[in-house]
């Protein structure tokens, strides 16, 4: 685990939790995690009921009954591709107001197999070994409200862990570090998928960023003037 990057003329000293390392040039890769509930069992049910990547898990769940929180456009299309596949897919809703793109929840309304529920907060995650059903609560008359469902696909954003970097780049308000090109503020430092600003998040688009983010500190390296 990365604790520090510190540079000092044309030097970078990277501080890990195992040892301290020497470089002419940084590559940083962090990436992201999945915003989390911050439920009790949340992490004990991972992977038996519970998941951040519908893309990843929904097939395991064909014909069943699924749900999905969250109210922005990765929600509303992980809702949309599992009605493909799923008997009933919940979705989920902390506020009572989508924040998503109006062709993706025309393309909701469409859909006789999604029941979408505004306004409730999860309380619980139900069952013992495996995922049964989701306990909520409704935000406005504090009201229980539980539904059974086989497996839930939680998606609330992500969360960037870049504030051990800020003393070399720019984070911006959402914590993502401030990069053109994969080049940051700092000469011989530079940033490749999903931790930089950028518009599309995916594999093809990190690969692409390793890339260019190699190649830029080749040509760095390859023009500083090294002294013996």
């Amino acid at each position: 685990d990365v604790l520090e990057v510190k540079k000092e003329n044309d030097c970078f000293t990277v501080t890990t939790d195992y040892n301290t390392y020497l470089a002419k040039a940084v590559i940083i890769a962090a990436g992201v995690k999945h915003r989390t509930m911050g439920i009790e069992r949340e992490e004990e049910l991972v992977g038996k009921g519970v998941s951040y990547c519908a893309v990843c898990d929904g097939a395991f769940y064909k014909g069943k009954d699924v749900a999905v929180i969250g109210d922005a456009n990765t929600a509303l299309q992980y809702t949309l591709m599992l009605s493909d596949i799923c008997n009933k897919v919940y979705l989920c809703m902390l506020f009572d107001k989508f924040f998503a793109d109006h062709t993706l929840v025309n393309r909701l309304n469409d859909r006789n197999n999604i029941i979408v529920t505004k306004e409730i907060s999860l309380k619980e995650f139900l069952g013992k070994d495996e995922l049964t059903g989701l306990k909520f609560e409704h935000t406005q008359t504090n009201e229980p409200f539980s539904i059974n469902c086989d497996a839930v696909f939680i998606a609330i954003g992500q969360v960037p862990n870049n504030e051990r970097y800020s003393n070399l780049v720019d984070i911006d308000e959402r914590g993502y570090i401030v990069s053109t090109d994969t080049t940051t503020k700092t000469p011989g430092l530079y940033v490749a998928g999903d931790c930089r600003t950028k518009h599309v998040r995916q594999l093809t688009t990190a690969v692409g960023d390793g890339a260019i983010a190699a190649m830029n500190a080749v040509n760095y390296i390859n023009n500083l003037k090294f002294f013996v």
